[in-house]
């Protein structure tokens, strides 16, 4: 007995509708816990790019980003082998972001030969930016 004799189409229909809303909400899940809804949303908010969006969201989520978490979060395999200074590039990335946030009155501190880190009041202050953008 074949899958269509068994639902039917209508009943096929009915069938993926439900897994594909499942989906959707498994794809939400998975953003908000990993942080890349805070990512998408400060995209728009703060009209960062993609790498810098990444990087900002692993500020606020975690409070801290080490140089290898950042490379690990923005760079492909492929594009670490065509970035001479990867160090450099992080710190232009940084320095990009910083100016789009500065307006926003969003800061973060460098941690020599560490990385960054955001400290909660603005971490906070950030999460409310974000939710009042995303409501």
């Amino acid at each position: 007995m074949s899958r269509h004799e068994v639902f039917g189409n209508h009943g096929l229909r009915d069938r993926i509708e439900i897994l594909e809303e499942e989906n959707r909400q498994l794809k939400a899940t998975i953003a908000k816990l990993s942080g890349l809804d805070i990512a998408q949303t400060a995209r728009l908010a703060f009209d960062l790019t993609e790498a810098e969006s990444l990087i900002f969201a692993l500020l606020v989520h975690c409070g801290v980003g080490t140089y290898g978490q950042i490379q690990a979060a923005i760079y492909t395999f492929d594009q670490l082998d065509t970035i001479s200074d990867i160090g450099e590039s992080i710190r232009s990335h940084i320095k990009r972001i910083r100016k789009k946030l500065r307006p926003h009155g969003l800061n973060f501190t460098t941690v020599y030969a560490f990385g960054f880190e955001m400290d909660e009041a603005c971490r906070a202050k950030a999460r409310a930016l974000l939710n009042a953008r995303a409501a």
